[in-house]
């Protein structure tokens, strides 16, 4: 009893205490399907990452965050607070990450680089209020930004840039962030009075490689974007937004020693908040980052993303299906994408004229892109219903033609690009329906290609059920009307585990290749994929198993591919990584790789490959890959990959790696019904140098190489009818031994003098070159084609960002 004097004292002072206390000071504890509401006030901030306005001490915090990777779930170790408020310009949101500041690990690098382990702070938004679509911002400890869009339930794209601000200041209890969102750079719907909102918060620590987030939504469970955390802001009806993006260029071409001065200017418009119209008038997109190096001397086309700006921003509503998302999010191969809108089609490679006698088309000019004239872009949503709508418009690219007579000028044709699409979305009993069209033309007197396409959507409430389907037909001038169409079904039966099954069909005369992609046509195919991953391990900190198999037949009912293939991914508590593969090829027929010569049988083969890398988060990072395949005449192959990562500062990152493939009776086509093995090595080292004058100005080179060695082996000629390949001696003359070389060297520098407004030098040097092997060495085979470029430029671009 004499206990009770010195309780009620102690309440009395804690009374006091909260009584006096500092809004700011208290937590607010979120409770389950609670709408928060948001504070608002007129206050406009400089972002700089400082906490120190009034008007942060006076909001309330939240921390409500959960271990999301590994998912666990369990209340993270150190704290988070988040505050929140908003005005008609914008959402405001300000972080108090706490942490040891021993442990903090701040790296600088080009926008959008989510490969870096490096300490943030993230945000999700659904602004269409109905987990339709959102956007994704991140600023990094040190202030580099990443952003993109998102698409149910969990398609993330890395493809828009908007004028946000987001920075970072260290403090002695860990570091701070500020973020702030205007309103004119999101879509959202007409909408008068309260707005839902849907909000996700997530943190990455990299000295310990966990993700934190608010609500806790594991890439292990099914919903996403469904279930966000509902806020609501009242009267937010964004103004009209305009921007021009004056730009001007010039370029140095030294291989034919010409200098081109390019003016041109992209414009924006929103006038609402549910309408953008974009637009851009003779660009010059010289400065966009290099491909990576890749040989394919195969029948199926390689796909390369899309970099350029323009064709980025605002293509989410062009996306009909999650097979044209190339983000892989698991241990499995996820294989090339599906989609008929691939932007990189436009400005693309040129189409060739006809020539007359023997000319012969300059190499340069048969890769060179297609200068574009210009190209328009509209999006927008009306109620349910969003669409969007892409023309582009070629230049009349040039040729140089050499023939006995000498060299000549010839001028062909570009294309014009053309896409539509509309999507009819709702949400009844809180599961997700969608119904879309979408239909591209492209236009050449060569011939038009004419594509229509239509998808459905579904989605359950509880977010294990998914359905996504698409069928389409394309009518090309000169070739009969093709028909396609797949299906995909997904379970997630509980949390970490899912199972897919897809089936396909396209015919043998569809073809989406104009503006689309699709690996290839006459196929049918039924696949599956099985995943399950745990962090309920004491032997690892997590672990992805993943098995998934496919077995497809052409329209003549041969067996033309089927696999099965197992991949485990451990991530070790000391955050290591180790990485097993083993893959099993059947014995099938290849209707392709003879480039229209017959089908051909090749034999059951096996793959197997065990790959290991160290803690990324550490300045020294390094890792590597040994592997075994087998060929499909019965060879032997091995693939030995080392590579290395070294951060000695936040501002400097040098990456270097090495990739070199022995392969035995490799199999190619030679000519004709001629198909020759060959005993090959393939040699790819790459190196990469980043160093940061500040968060907005960057050096960047990046040089890459790969060559291949090829000695004949063995001829084979292909069958009359499907079947063996016969082996002919006599033809073993006949199939030459050869040498392959790509180069790309790049040299950057970038400064950011605004948001969206950028200054580039950049100096491109690419080659390719294949030709007779001749006994020359590897070092032979790079200076001979490095000595005879096809690109050989020096850019410099200007672009400034004036509007509202």
């Amino acid at each position: 009893m004499r206990q009770c004097p010195t309780i009620i004292k102690a309440a009395v002072m804690l009374a006091f205490a909260w009584v006096i206390a500092p809004a700011g000071a208290l937590q607010v504890t979120v409770s389950q399907d609670q709408v928060l509401q948001l504070a608002s006030s007129p206050a406009k901030l400089a972002i700089d990452g400082r906490l120190d306005e009034v008007v942060w001490s006076e909001l309330d915090y939240f921390d409500e965050f959960k271990v999301v990777e590994p998912d666990t779930l369990v209340k993270p170790s150190h704290e988070t607070r988040v505050k929140l408020f908003y005005n008609d310009r914008g959402l405001y949101v300000g972080v108090d990450a706490r942490q040891p500041p021993s442990t903090r690990i701040a790296r600088l690098s080009s926008r959008d680089n989510r490969q870096i382990k490096r300490d943030n702070i993230g945000l999700v938004l659904d602004t269409s209020g109905e987990g339709r679509y959102g956007y994704w911002f991140a600023v990094n400890l040190g202030n580099t930004l990443m952003d993109g869009t998102l698409l149910p339930e969990k398609q993330f794209s890395s493809d828009w840039d908007g004028a946000w601000e987001g920075a970072t200041s260290e403090t002695e209890l860990g570091w701070t962030a500020e973020l702030f969102i205007p309103w004119g750079i999101v879509s959202m719907p007409q909408q008068p009075g309260d707005r839902r909102i849907g909000l996700y918060m997530e943190r990455f620590v990299a000295y310990i490689d966990e993700r934190w987030s608010w609500p806790a939504l594991p890439n292990t469970v099914p919903r996403f974007i469904s279930a966000l955390q509902p806020i609501a802001v009242q009267g937010v009806a964004p103004k009209q937004q305009f921007s021009v993006f004056p730009s001007a260029a010039l370029t140095r071409d030294r291989i034919d020693g010409n200098t081109e001065y390019r003016v041109g200017a992209d414009f924006f418009w929103r006038p609402s908040t549910n309408l953008q119209l974009t637009a851009t008038v003779n660009p010059d997109f010289g400065i966009a980052e290099s491909d990576d190096v890749i040989i394919n001397l195969s029948a199926t086309e390689t796909f390369f993303p899309e970099k350029r700006l323009f064709f980025l921003e605002g293509q989410e509503v062009f996306t009909a299906s999650p097979r044209a998302d190339t983000r892989g999010r698991g241990v499995g191969n996820q294989g090339a994408p599906y989609t008929l809108v691939n932007t990189r089609r436009i400005g693309g490679k040129p189409r060739l004229p006809a020539v007359q006698g023997a000319g012969d088309i300059r190499v340069k000019d048969q890769i060179q892109p297609t200068d574009l004239l210009g190209a328009v872009k509209v999006t927008g949503q009306n109620g349910q219903v969003r669409y969007g709508v892409l023309a582009a418009f070629e230049d009349d690219p040039e040729f140089l033609v050499t023939d006995d007579e000498g060299s000549r000028r010839m001028v062909g044709q570009g294309s014009q690009y053309g896409a539509a699409r509309i999507l009819f979305e709702d949400k009844p009993g809180g599961a997700y329906k969608s119904f879309g069209v979408l239909s591209t033309m492209v236009l050449h007197d060569a011939g038009d290609a004419l594509v229509q396409g239509i998808d459905a959507h579904y989605l359950g409430a509880d977010g294990k059920f998914k359905v996504d389907g698409q069928v389409f037909t394309s009518d090309k001038d000169g070739v009969d009307r093709g028909f396609g169409g797949f299906i995909d079904f997904e379970y997630a039966f509980r949390q970490g585990v899912t199972q897919r099954v897809g089936i396909e069909f396209f015919d043998d005369v569809v073809d989406v290749s104009d503006f689309g992609f699709i690996e290839r046509n006459d196929n049918f195919r039924i696949r599956q994929a099985h995943t399950r991953t745990r962090s309920d391990l004491s032997w690892a900190r997590s672990n992805q198993f993943d098995v998934r198999g496919f077995v497809q037949k052409n329209k003549a009912g041969l067996f033309t591919q089927g696999g099965l293939f197992l991949s485990n991914r451990s991530v070790l508590n000391n955050l290591h990584e180790l990485v097993l593969r083993l893959e099993v090829f059947a014995s099938s027929f290849d209707d392709l790789n003879s480039f229209g010569n017959g089908a051909f049988r090749v034999e059951a083969r096996p793959m197997a490959s065990i790959g290991w890398a160290s803690d990324r988060s550490k300045p020294l990072s390094f890792g590597g890959k040994l592997g075994f395949m087998g060929e499909e005449l019965g060879g032997n192959s091995f693939v030995h990959s080392l590579y290395a990562t070294w951060r000695p500062s936040d501002r400097l990152n040098v990456d270097a790696m090495l990739n070199y493939l022995n392969r035995e009776d490799w199999l190619l086509h030679s000519q004709g019904s001629t198909m020759g093995t060959y005993e090959a090595e393939q040699f790819a080292p790459g190196f990469g140098l980043e160093y940061f004058i500040s968060a907005k100005q960057q050096l960047k080179l990046v040089v890459q190489w790969v060559g291949v060695k090829a000695r004949a082996h063995e001829a084979y000629s292909i069958p009359t009818l499907p079947g063996t390949l016969v082996r002919r001696a006599d033809l073993d003359n006949t199939i030459p031994d050869f040498a392959v070389s790509q180069v790309s060297v790049q040299a950057r520098y970038r400064w950011e003098l605004a948001p969206l407004s950028d200054l580039f030098l950049v100096y491109t040097r690419q080659s390719n070159q294949s030709g007779l092997l001749q006994d020359r060495s590897f070092t032979e085979v790079f200076s001979d084609s490095y000595q005879t470029p096809v690109t050989d430029a020096f850019v410099i671009k200007l672009r400034y960002r004036f509007g509202s």
